[in-house]
Order: C-alpha cells, then structure tokens, then sequence
C-alpha cells in the first residue's frame, strides 16, 4: 500500500503531465512546496520502486504502474469533491482541501460504493473528468475562452482550485454547464466582453481569468451530453457484471 506522501508525488506529476509540462525536480517542488532535495531523494525511491523513470537534471515520467496509481489517487479524490459538493453541501471553492484530506483513507469498496451512489458521475463540480475504475479518462478537446473566437459556448471545465477565484466566478455566474456568448476581444491583452444564457446585459471578464475556463461550441456541448449519458449507462452495468460475480463466487 502507498504512503499518502507517495500518492500526493504521483498525483503532482500527473497533474504535470496533463498540463504538457516537463515533471522537472524544481516543478514538483513548487507544487508540493517543499525543497528540491526532497524531491530529489524521493524521486529515487519511487524509480526502485518501479512507479517512474528517473532523469537527474531532466524529470522524470509516470511508468505504466505509476500512472496507474495516480489514476487510482484521482479518481478517489474527484469522487470525494462531488460527494461533499452535491451529498454535503460543500461549496464548490471548499471541496479540494477536504478532499485532499481523504483521499488516502478511504478503502477501494468505499470507492466503488460512493461511484454507484453518485450515479457513475463523469466529472467533479469542476468540471474534471472522473476516471473509472480502471484508470480510463475520456479524452475532451475543449478551448480555453481566452482563445476562443466570438460564439456561443457552454463552460465545462473551471482549472483553479483557488477559494477567492472560485467564489467570484460562482458570483459571476461562470460554472459549468453555463451558456455564454462571447461577444467581442478587447485588443491588447484587453478583457472579453460577454453575454451569460438568460442575462440581457453584457459583462466584462479578464484575460487572466479567461485562461483558466474551458468550453466547448453549443452543439459540441449536445454531443458530449449523449456520451456521457452512453458512458454511465455502460458503468452502471460494468457495477452489476462485478456484483453477479462476486454473488457467483460466494455461492
């Protein structure tokens, strides 16, 4: 069994990987704050023990087993978030911290039991896919609206797990599954002047907040509704193909 210190280096460097960053020493350090001589040190325990491939000077990368595990972390971790957001009531600014706390504890069954209790969700309040129980992700080609054209989009990611920034755009009415019309790009770094779904007055958002919010087109949004919809029914009876067999085996 992992230390909850090994699962969190597995989890960073995973979270690294996804971003399409280099996992150097110095940038899983900045992540973990802690200096770059731990890093260092526990980068070479986790190559012996076969969870990465270890460059000094260059980084490191997830091996099958390592990636695996980190799956493993994230998905505990993001089932945990929409539990305490849509079961507990935590605001979606609180989740992280929390979940941060029990991902290392709960057991393997619990994990099960809360992904079929929560309906085989896809996504976390978020809006970061789930993986499943076998560590698959379904890949999402979204843009982020700082580089988006005018059009109408559908918010369905937020990549902050700030608590002041994830208040204002909860403020601002800027979460998933939230309809918008960007309007008009300010020239020079300027803000985008947008139109919420339901509002008749425009706003104005930053670029800096922008980059953190992912959408997709209207009718890409329609699209995905019909896959997740294809993937949890497909979960539900994965859960049921594993119960009638652990039924057949206590028989």
């Amino acid at each position: 069994m992992l230390t909850s210190t090994v699962e969190d280096y597995l989890k960073t460097i995973l979270y690294l990987e996804d971003m399409q960053e280099r996992a150097s020493t110095s940038g899983v350090a900045r992540r973990l704050a802690v200096a770059d001589a731990t890093v260092t040190d526990m980068m070479r325990k986790l190559q012996k023990a076969g969870l990465l491939e270890y460059r000094p000077y260059y980084g490191v990368t997830l091996t099958d087993k390592g990636r695996q595990s980190a799956l493993n972390v994230l998905r505990r971790h993001r089932l945990i978030e929409l539990f305490l957001h849509r079961t507990l009531g935590y605001g979606w600014e609180l989740v992280h911290e929390e979940a941060e706390r029990l991902e290392h504890v709960v057991s393997d069954l619990f994990v099960e039991r809360l992904d079929a209790l929560l309906g085989f969700p896809a996504k976390d309040p978020h809006g970061e896919v789930i993986p499943d129980a076998t560590g698959h992700r379904q890949e999402e080609r979204l843009t982020c609206l700082a580089d988006a054209p005018p059009g109408v989009y559908t918010i369905l990611q937020v990549k902050s797990r700030e608590p002041g920034f994830l208040t204002f755009l909860e403020q601002q009415g800027l979460i998933p599954s939230r309809s918008l019309s960007l309007l008009e790009r300010i020239p020079f770094q300027g803000p985008l002047k947008i139109k919420l779904s339901g509002k008749r007055v425009p706003q104005y958002l930053g670029l800096e907040a922008a980059k953190c919010i992912f959408a997709v087109s209207a009718d890409q949004h329609e699209q995905k509704l019909l896959e997740v919809a294809k993937n949890r029914t497909r979960n539900s009876t994965r859960l049921e193909d594993r119960q009638v067999l652990k039924a057949k085996r206590r028989g």
